[in-house]
């Protein structure tokens, strides 16, 4: 039986008034059969399995995380992009990049960004149904849960690995507040090469430790699609 090796990067936040953030699974051992390893934040994190398949649907991590992109919510305004998407034609012409924003439209400062390398996967108000054909395949998730501070910062990342926007309810609010955010949406054209380029923003803090992230590409000619996590 093929087992796929699924690495998860879960930077929590705790605070269950807020839902545009990563979520944990239930905290229980079913068999190990499409399984995954998950990290969470912590003052000194630590690997370890999964309490749940990926294939059990909305019952680990990755659903409940995205719940309110695969369902419908008001108060959650979400973007996705992927170069094949679900229900869609691949479209990578440009890009490999696969992810989603989630961002509270309320009062609370709260969002959360989640990449992933699935094909055919995470379809807007579909539902959370897991592709079988990638099940013998690794494949890796990171999400980090933010402030909404920095939703410039990361849509300018993303803007670097011109996507296929194939979901998108970002309120004009929203986008009013966050410019990169509506460059991203319009396709506006970046002016400066990602060598020169280096984005830097932190994670909320989640058991008394928060991840620096920085995102930045190797040379002149690169995507931005390098992300290093510091102390």
């Amino acid at each position: 039986m093929y087992i796929a090796v699924i690495l998860i990067l879960i930077l929590l936040n705790c605070s269950t008034a807020q839902v545009a953030t990563c979520t944990d699974d239930a905290n229980n051992n079913p068999p190990n059969v499409v399984s995954s390893n998950i990290i969470k934040s912590a003052v000194n994190p630590v690997w370890a399995q999964s309490a749940r398949n990926v294939n059990d649907g909305g019952e680990h991590s990755i659903a409940r995380t995205l719940a309110h992109f695969t369902a419908n919510n008001g108060d959650i305004k979400v973007l996705a992009y992927s170069d094949d998407p679900p229900n869609l034609p691949p479209r990578n012409e440009k890009s490999k990049a696969k992810g989603v924003l989630l961002v509270d439209n309320r009062a609370n400062d709260a969002a959360a960004w989640f990449v992933h390398t699935v094909p055919k996967f995470l379809a807007h108000l579909g539902g959370y149904s897991w592709p079988a054909a990638e099940t013998p395949k690794g494949h890796m998730f990171l999400c980090l849960s933010l402030s909404e501070a920095h939703l410039n910062s990361v849509a300018k990342a993303i803007r670097y690995q011109e996507p296929f926007i194939y979901a998108n309810n970002l309120s004009p609010e929203l986008l009013n507040q966050h410019l990169e955010l509506s460059n991203l949406i319009t396709g506006a054209q970046i002016q400066v090469t990602p060598f020169l380029e280096h984005s830097k923003f932190a994670t909320k803090a989640t058991a008394g430790a928060a991840a620096n992230i920085e995102a930045f590409g190797k040379h002149t000619k690169s995507y931005l699609g390098n992300f290093v996590l510091t102390e």
